[in-house]
């Protein structure tokens, strides 16, 4: 009976939040408050190479993109990348020999969006595609789908929401995996609305969010892992932003948070209960620097406490994005974020993820740019409660990618790029990452 009181206590937030939230937006309106996206890997949804290597499109090319179709315009684009992977498994010399392997993938993308003087909607589709000739296993089938759109109110008042479905992939060679070969799918379905409100120069945004979490597993986890019923879980985000524009150019901001996540096993396969609730508050501020250069940043404090057993997880937060163009060929997007993520082990209730990174693209000349990027990432875990004899764990994970790109004609770009990432841990006895990886592709892309 405690069990389920200390449950019902973790969904009421939620739901009050949801309530509080409808009465607002059905008088108002909203700003999507989009999140720093985490370092990714090729396998994912949005792939590595393809976020070092942007499609063509107009700020980079000049060249206007898009096809009318009545009141909306069409963005079709797409990604192909051929090349040679050293290393498929992201495994250690020392223990098996590295497997390599000729790979393909496909990146298509299309985004219908509206043109309408008043309010706005839009539709994204996007896919990738992996094949490996000599690891079918690693093979992966990932998409999107999304729908977004804004209701203007009145000036300086407007509503805005989203809801999508993503498949993606967990990599081998990345921060918490636990399967012996072929790679664990997730599925998520994200909804969020925002209600967004500015007067003078003060402004305030509120944010309820809920994303559906579901693992599917296609190989051995091993024995220090979860299955993928015992990951499937519910998380719950409610978010308020209370800020003052100092100029028209740069904004501060206060930005208190809570979060729930509710597993749709109450106890997991390792006995464990995982329900949980966290708080936190950022301190951040937006800047625009020129019309195409405009950052944001934030420090803050995150806590998780877990219900069934009152353990708590606190750290510092960080996070930076945006984009730099202050010196005119060269553009760089940098990509910041700590946070306080779930754990796929049995060992590990949780983990801090430090993810910091940056990609860049520099116009040399004429037809040429030059690409890449690095990234540096790392997971400290947090024991679980009550399981006796656990060593601290940090895992760590480093990339660098560099590449040129070749204008063959407005909109289709091709060139080389290479791409090395190496993984290490504290505990490599107990399935921590010890590998390094070459990969060398040629990349083809074309939008219109």
């Amino acid at each position: 009976m405690a069990i389920n009181a200390n449950r019902s206590q973790l969904l009421w937030s939620p739901v009050l939040g949801w309530v509080l939230l409808s009465c607002v937006v059905s008088g108002a309106e909203a700003q999507i408050e989009t999140p720093t996206p985490a370092l990714q890997t090729i396998e994912e949804l949005e792939i590595s190479p393809a976020d070092l290597l942007p499609v063509p499109e107009q700020r980079v090319l000049g060249d206007e993109l898009g096809t009318t179709l009545g009141a909306f315009t069409l963005y079709p684009s797409i990604a192909l990348m051929q090349g040679f992977d050293d290393n498929v498994f992201a495994s250690s010399p020392a223990t098996t020999p590295p497997v390599g392997s000729p790979f393909t993938t496909i990146q298509p993308r299309l985004e219908l969006k509206s043109m309408w003087l008043n309010h706005s909607i839009s539709l994204l589709a996007t896919g990738g595609f992996g094949f490996y000739t000599s690891a079918p296993t690693q093979n992966f089938v990932n998409y999107g789908l999304q729908v977004s759109g804004k209701l203007d109110i009145r000036d300086n008042i407007y509503a805005t929401g989203l809801i999508a479905y993503r498949r993606s992939t967990e990599a081998l060679g990345t921060p918490n995996v636990a399967f012996a070969q072929a790679p664990t799918v997730a599925d998520t379905l994200p909804i969020e609305i925002n209600f967004y409100q500015r007067f003078n120069r003060f402004f305030y945004q509120l944010t309820g969010a809920a994303t559906r979490y579901w693992y599917y597993d296609f190989s051995t986890i091993t024995s220090l892992g979860l299955p993928g019923l015992s990951r499937d879980r519910t998380e719950f985000d409610e978010r308020i932003r209370l800020g003052y524009e100092i100029t028209d150019d740069t904004s501060v901001f206060i930005a208190p948070t809570l979060n729930q996540r509710i597993y749709v096993q109450q106890i997991n396969i390792a006995g464990q209960q995982r329900d949980s609730r966290s708080w936190g508050v950022n301190f951040g501020a937006t800047t625009r620097l020129s019309e195409k250069s405009m950052l944001e940043g934030f420090v803050g404090f995150q806590s998780l406490s877990y219900i069934y057993d009152g353990t708590t997880t606190g750290t510092s937060v960080f996070g930076l994005t945006g984009t730099w163009n202050g010196y005119e060929p060269l553009t760089i997007r940098p990509q910041i974020l700590r946070s306080i993520n779930e754990s796929a082990l049995t060992n590990y209730q949780n983990f801090i993820n430090t993810a910091i990174g940056a990609d860049f693209t520099y116009n040399v000349h004429g037809p040429w740019q030059a690409v890449g990027g690095a990234s540096y990432n790392s997971a400290d875990y947090t024991p679980a409660f009550g399981v006796p004899n656990v060593n601290p764990r940090t895992d760590y994970f480093v990339k660098g990618s560099i590449g040129v790109m070749y204008s063959l004609r407005p909109q289709v770009m091709i060139g080389p790029l290479y791409e090395y990432t190496q993984g290490w841990s504290t505990d490599v006895a107990a399935g921590g990452p010890s590998f390094t990886r070459n990969m060398f592709s040629i990349r083809l892309t074309a939008a219109r």
